[in-house]
């Protein structure tokens, strides 16, 4: 989340200007007192004339920097960025003009005869493209660092963000009598746009969440953050999944200018009952795995959340049984694809789940997916952010030792 560079503006750059030019005059001075004698006062009026070039070239540089660069090396009305080799050919044009100009201005007033052949304008000329040459070194040397720096900066602040956000995502998951629950994300990069969550619903229940904010990066991060403190508000207060889905809703489609939106899945499992209410905002369809091998999809709910202000959503409910597994996921992990441009796709998601040895815990099971998405890969990076959530309802025997745990 880098902040840009400030620049300075025209007045303050022209008193930097002021200090600098004579600093800027010192090697020149050197140079041409070196060449011309390496006397005393031959450097004394080696850097009086350097010191007249360097204010005249600099003066020239200043006002094309503020007054006729922002003109003509701005983007295209198609936002295409000028050709990267504009930026050094416009400054050796300024600083060419600058020293042609220093030197008419020498030639009329303290130094006549300066260009008063064809060999001291072809001499004025050589130096003029050292200078040039010398001047490109420094403006690329200088934009070098400053990039430096400002890339430092950005990647400094990325992983900060980062950190900030694995701190929201849970990594140790509540310890319940009669389900476990385990969840991982893998960001496509420094920060995800996808979230997860597990939050205590009272009387014994638990909100199931999981969420893909569309886009990547900051911006992503941002509203997926909103959209777990959202939920976490809502948790202990509404205990309507459809209630909760709508709010968020609303509070998506109210905050954001840049109309972002969100797939997200919600549901609350009371741990009594194994009683399952769910909604379906336009998510992957998280599924159901029976014991006995059975599938079922939890599809019912509406659209993905900030697109209608007034939308409404429905709300499914399904009855979980000892050995069930629950599977949710976004679509980073179907839309993986190998280096043939093959995706992992559902089906290839639901026999790997389905061949699953029963007693896996589930990051167990959360691993061997992750596992078999790698090895679909095959080397490539996954292009979208990864998450994948698994509960599963214990066994008469799992949850007795889960209790006395």
């Amino acid at each position: 989340m880098a902040t840009a560079r400030s620049e300075p503006g025209p007045l303050r750059a022209f008193l930097k200007l002021l200090w600098r030019a004579p600093l800027f005059a010192v090697p020149f001075a050197l140079f041409f007192g070196t060449l011309y004698g390496a006397k005393l006062v031959v450097y004394r009026d080696a850097y009086l004339l350097s010191l007249h070039f360097s204010f005249v070239i600099s003066l020239f540089i200043w006002g094309a920097e503020y007054f006729l660069f922002p003109r003509i090396l701005r983007p295209t009305a198609a936002g295409r960025e000028p050709p990267p080799w504009t930026r050094p050919v416009s400054y050796s044009t300024v600083a060419v003009c600058g020293t042609f100009a220093a030197a008419t201005i020498a030639h009329f007033t303290f130094m006549p005869g300066l260009m008063g052949d064809a060999r001291s304008i072809l001499l004025l000329a050589m130096f003029t493209v050292i200078f040039c040459a010398l001047i490109m070194g420094i403006v690329s040397a200088v934009s070098f660092y400053r990039q430096a720096i400002d890339q430092a900066k950005a990647e400094e602040e990325m992983h900060l963000a980062r950190r900030i956000q694995r701190s929201f995502l849970l990594t140790n998951f509540p310890r319940r009598p009669r389900f476990e629950v385990h969840a991982v994300n893998l960001s496509s990069k420094q920060v995800s746009g996808d979230f997860y969550d597990v939050v205590p619903a009272g009387n014994g229940a638990c909100l199931i969440a999981i969420a893909d904010v569309a886009g990547k990066g900051v911006p992503a991060a941002l509203m997926s953050s909103m959209l777990q403190a959202s939920l976490r508000t809502q948790a202990l207060r509404e205990p309507s999944v459809v209630a909760i889905l709508e709010n968020i809703n609303t509070l998506v489609y109210r905050s954001t200018t840049v109309h972002q939106f969100a797939t997200f899945f919600l549901a609350r499992l009371d741990e009594i009952t194994l009683r399952l209410d769910f909604s379906n905002a336009g998510h992957n369809h998280p599924v159901v795995f029976r014991r006995s091998g059975a599938r079922e999809m939890l599809e019912r709910g509406g659209v993905v959340v900030g697109i209608l202000e007034d939308a409404r959503f429905e709300q499914g409910t399904v009855s979980l049984e000892p050995g069930d597994r629950l599977v949710l996921y976004t679509d980073g992990v179907t839309e993986a694809a190998n280096p043939r441009g093959e995706l992992f796709g559902e089906e290839r998601l639901y026999e790997l789940v389905a061949s699953l040895p029963p007693g896996l815990t589930c990051e167990q099971v959360t691993d061997r997916i992750l596992a078999g998405v790698r090895a679909h890969l095959d080397g490539r990076d996954a292009g979208d952010d990864i998450t994948l959530m698994v509960v599963r309802v214990l066994e008469p025997g799992a949850a007795a030792a889960a209790a006395a745990t």
